[in-house]
């Protein structure tokens, strides 16, 4: 445990989301941070003092897991004892910034041993990119975000709700045949078959994708996402293993199921450039990605509660939202 003024405290910044650790204020000392950690805690959850800093009468509680730090934020709230709870995590040093955001990407999907990921090269021909790409510019309203260009077809996605319940212009035949040569016996083919929604995105050279997982109560159990015209990396995070980054290059298919579809979120750092095993290689000036979606008929039933929005899971975006806390997730805008 660290123990004094801010100078000699490792330094935290306030999360956006659930993580391992929680500050705790106003405590005086480290025998009281044990006290509170004491009753708080149950056996399992491995809960521990990281830190005390006098000057802002804070502690740092450190846990094993983001379920058991929910747990103890719940059981501090129902103490009503007069002390404030946040979700907390280590700031990154201004020196460590350019690797963290730098992640090097692997080229192959099991290098990152996430369960459910599948990366299919080459899943299209060159023929095919060019129509898809001649389709997804001529076909479909578009819709204007802040930085990229988006259509949608089959059902339009409601970036405000995150799901997609209003019938549009129907999903081209070329972008369903293709779904026709994935194999039979992939985890997911079945969702991934019956394909209902499709959402096409343009994003210009530099621009990325905030973190996000695919809503649960809104689609099924499988993420396909295409690649097209350019290359780009694709960075997975969870609140409590460290970043992994997989290259998507041209005309690959990218597959989430199981642990990738439900538990990581996926996103695309704003960037021109990206380090693929060592290798710098610059983005292309454009690429475009086709993503289909299954949209699911009632609650989602996975094995993922923490991150599952049909159970206001405490990773869950839209259960922040219906609890009126959106502010506390900026980013809401997925794909």
């Amino acid at each position: 445990m660290v123990n004094g003024d801010s100078a000699n405290v490792p330094r935290y910044r306030r999360s956006r989301g659930p993580t391992t650790r929680l500050r705790v204020s106003p405590i005086e000392s480290g025998d009281r941070a044990r006290e509170v950690l004491e009753r708080i805690s149950i056996r399992g959850d491995d809960g521990r003092v990281e830190s005390v800093c006098d000057r802002t009468r804070s502690v740092t509680l450190a846990f094993a897991s983001v379920d058991a730090s929910s747990r103890a934020m719940g059981r501090l709230e129902a103490l009503d004892c007069g002390l404030r709870c946040s979700w907390t995590e280590r700031a990154v040093a201004a020196g460590e910034r350019d690797v963290a955001e730098r992640t090097m990407a692997r080229r192959r999907a099991e290098d990152l041993a996430i369960p459910g990921l599948t990366l299919i090269e080459n899943f299209v021909s060159v023929d095919e990119e060019r129509a898809l790409v001649t389709l997804a510019r001529e076909s479909g309203e578009e819709t204007r975000l802040a930085r990229r260009r988006v259509k949608h077809f089959g059902y339009a996605f409601d970036y405000g709700t995150r799901d997609a319940n209003e019938r549009c212009e129907a999903i081209p035949s070329l972008a369903l045949e293709i779904l026709k040569r994935l194999r039979s016996d992939m985890i997911g083919y079945q969702s991934a078959i019956r394909c209902d929604q499709v959402t096409v995105n343009e994003y210009p050279r530099g621009t990325g994708l905030a973190p996000h997982v695919d809503t649960h109560s809104a689609f099924g159990e499988t993420i396909l996402s295409l690649t097209l015209e350019g290359c780009a990396v694709m960075e997975f995070r969870t609140s409590a293993e460290e970043n992994r980054a997989l290259f998507l290059p041209r005309r690959s298919m990218l597959v989430l199921s199981a642990d990738a579809r439900y538990r990581w979120q996926h996103y695309i750092p704003h960037r021109k450039f990206d380090n693929v095993e060592g290798e710098t290689i610059a983005r292309d000036d454009v690429r475009l990605s086709y993503t289909f979606r299954e949209r699911r008929s009632g609650p989602c039933m996975c094995a993922f509660p923490m991150q599952c929005d049909s159970r206001d899971g405490a990773e869950s975006k839209c259960s922040k939202r219906r609890a009126g806390k959106t502010q506390e997730f900026p980013e809401l805008v997925g794909e």
